[in-house]
């Protein structure tokens, strides 16, 4: 990644020439635990290599301004918190801080911003400033966790889904494998628990939200089968992430060129 797409690198006169037409991405993730295999940051880790990695395929692709902004590497992760290692928000503050750094921005003088989510419990949270700082700040704003917007591209690929527990679940063999392919150096896959397949299949997600007693599964605090987890399966599922993320930016951007 260049310095034209790290928003930290530029001066304010750089910003101020360039930011009028451009997309900020902003990567929101976690500092929680991920099982006893994968580091605390791996929710922010992902999101934005994802973001980066987006914004230079869209640049290159389709000359799409982008710029890729520090993460926010704090989420509501009130459900880890009695496994330890983990840091929270509480969600008022969460949207508070977001709709701050959002609000702020526009005001800088960029076209728009978009919230490149990394973490599942900060769903809600970023669609929410999204709307919020979009309305009150009449001004462009995105918000969408990175594993949604791949979701179409991940399950229509036969190679992954069938090397995929739940997708995406927490510390599995979906992020254990995106670990693999972007910082190999932090996953202790000796570490890695094994959990066998339910006969009745891994779980999906309802269609609702639900809200559970106690914490993340309760004793483990990992979702599906880890030692399942391989850097060539991770390649592919970090491309069709990259890829759909990619899409969604060029496709924010021409709402934002539109006269």
């Amino acid at each position: 990644m260049t310095t034209a797409t790290r928003l930290e690198r530029w001066t304010r006169a750089e910003a101020a020439e360039r930011g009028g037409g451009t997309v900020v991405v902003l990567p929101v993730g976690s500092l929680e635990q991920h099982g006893p295999h994968l580091p605390l940051g791996t929710d922010t880790i992902l999101a934005e290599h994802i973001a980066r990695q987006a914004v230079d395929q869209v640049w290159e692709r389709e000359g799409v301004p982008c710029v890729v902004a520090p993460a926010f590497a704090y989420g509501c992760s009130h459900h880890h918190l009695p496994f330890g290692g983990t840091a929270s928000m509480e969600t008022e503050h969460l949207l508070g801080a977001l709709r701050d750094v959002v609000g702020s921005l526009l005001v800088s003088g960029f076209g728009g911003v978009f919230l490149l989510n990394g973490h599942g419990g900060n769903q809600e949270v970023v669609d929410l400033a999204a709307r919020d700082v979009g309305l009150s700040h009449q001004s462009y704003v995105a918000a969408g966790s990175y594993f949604h917007m791949a979701r179409p591209a991940l399950l229509a690929d036969a190679d992954v889904v069938g090397n995929l527990g739940e997708l995406p679940g927490h510390a599995g063999s979906f992020e254990t494998s995106l670990m693999l392919a972007v910082q190999p150096e932090l996953v202790r896959l000796s570490d890695a628990p094994r959990r066998n397949e339910p006969a009745e299949g891994w779980p999906t997600p309802p269609p609702y939200r639900l809200a559970r007693p106690g914490p993340f599964r309760g004793g483990d605090g990992f979702s599906d089968d880890p030692s399942r987890a391989d850097a060539q399966t991770g390649a592919r599922l970090l491309q069709l992430c990259v890829n759909a993320v990619g899409d969604a930016l060029a496709n924010f951007h021409r709402h934002l060129a539109r006269p």
